[in-house]
């Protein structure tokens, strides 16, 4: 074999181990945080939810209806919702709900959503604050679900939610519905492992003190929900996952639109990554440090490896077919198919496992998440095409990282 087979074997085979360590860690480790004291005394903290839009007109309504509909005490919740500037009719359909006791309005010139989000920190005295996205709504006990892990557990200072996808009628949709739900998984072994290093806009819930203590939010390239999460673990705090907190939020519906977010959110982190490099192999930081990070980032030069030896082999069989037609003419081949022939080469092993692991993540992202039926069409597509998308946006976000060029917000 080439160096080159020899590389694609030490990808395929740390990708494997990757994912059974994360099996392992869940099975292990799942029902160990999952006790609560049911005790109706204890007091519900009060949270300020931030609702920063720009030119989201079609969806904020939907949004700010969805918070204001929480099972959570009214005088315990405060809605703020910060216009950034919008063109659009964004700010009069938030003076809709101007008549609500919770909801306050704020405007503002555009400066970006980490603006918006420090605007209304420093307005806020709440316990807890949180963050929704104006084209995301949450379901009715959402809150309840998160906040009774900061009545339980007094050092913890960020709680994530389950982010789900709510338009999913479509190829692209269905794709982006399985790649959540295997998020949602992701996000949960994470937490046991302490290396949660995202805070997502959708609804994740913070102590508001802590957050003031920080410094509040950057614009760290537009992915300051990234930087966020990295910061607090490097200053020690604790992160949790709350996976029956339910957020649907609304995903790109063209390939286009999905490439300009993907670009954005790889490429924030692989500038916060650089920005946070020495945390990466530091036993300090455990977890996180010494294995997450770097393996979110060797994933990412891996897919860029691999997808220039595909593009490369490809290029190499196709002038090889030209050559041969030069030659001999035309030589139609059509390749016979055996059903009793079963392809047992190692690579082709180690792939059948991998599909089989991530089959099981995917079945374990399901279940977290309440989700009802656990096998739809939306699995074999992912399984099928994901591959193929991903690497675009990947590479994309790779070489703007380098060439260090701004990416764009929509």
């Amino acid at each position: 074999m080439s160096l080159v087979d020899y590389a694609i074997y030490i990808i395929m085979f740390i990708s494997l181990y990757f994912e059974i360590f994360l099996m392992l860690s869940f099975l292990q480790n799942n029902n160990k945080d999952n006790k609560f004291t049911k005790n109706k005394k204890k007091e519900k903290p009060s949270v300020t939810i931030i609702v920063p839009c720009w030119n989201e007109e079609k969806t904020i309504a939907g949004t700010v209806s969805s918070l204001l509909k929480l099972n959570y005490p009214k005088e315990k919740l405060k809605i703020h919702i910060v216009d950034d500037g919008s063109t659009d009719n964004t700010l009069k359909v938030a003076q809709e709900f101007k008549e609500e006791k919770q909801v306050k309005i704020t405007h503002k010139e555009n400066g970006g959503k980490h603006s918006a989000m420090n605007l209304a920190l420093s307005q806020t005295n709440t316990d807890l604050i949180g963050c929704l996205d104006a084209d995301s709504f949450v379901v009715e006990d959402a809150l309840q679900q998160i906040t009774k892990h900061f009545i339980n557990n007094k050092n913890l200072t960020a709680v994530t939610p389950a982010i789900k996808i709510a338009n999913t009628k479509t190829i692209l949709g269905k794709i982006q519905k399985s790649e959540y739900l295997l998020s949602v998984f992701m996000r949960k072994v994470f937490a046991i492992l302490d290396s949660i290093f995202v805070t997502p806009g959708p609804f994740s819930i913070m102590k508001t003190q802590v957050i003031k203590d920080v410094g509040g939010w950057k614009k760290a390239y537009n992915t300051e929900d990234m930087e966020m999460g990295i910061r607090l673990q490097k200053l020690g705090h604790l992160i949790e996952n709350e996976p029956k907190a339910i957020v649907y939020t609304k995903a790109p519906t063209t390939l286009p639109k999905l490439y300009t977010q993907r670009v954005r959110w790889t490429y924030g982190f692989l500038r916060n990554a650089w920005d946070y490099r020495n945390m990466f192999f530091n036993k300090k930081y455990g977890n996180l440090g010494l294995f997450i990070l770097p393996t979110a980032v060797f994933s990412i030069i891996s897919i860029i490896f691999l997808l220039l030896i595909f593009l490369y082999r490809t290029f190499n069989f196709i002038m090889t077919e030209l050559l041969k037609f030069s030659i001999i003419g035309l030589d139609i081949h059509v390749p016979s198919f055996d059903f009793f022939y079963i392809n047992t080469t190692v690579a082709v092993f180690i792939i059948y496992i991998t599909i089989g692991a991530t089959l099981i993540l995917m079945f374990f992202g399901k279940k977290l998440s309440l989700e009802k039926k656990m096998w739809s069409w939306d699995v074999p597509l992912y399984l099928a095409l994901y591959g193929f998308i991903a690497p675009l946006w990947i590479t994309g976000a790779f070489i703007k990282a380098s060439l260090k060029i701004d990416t764009k917000w929509k």
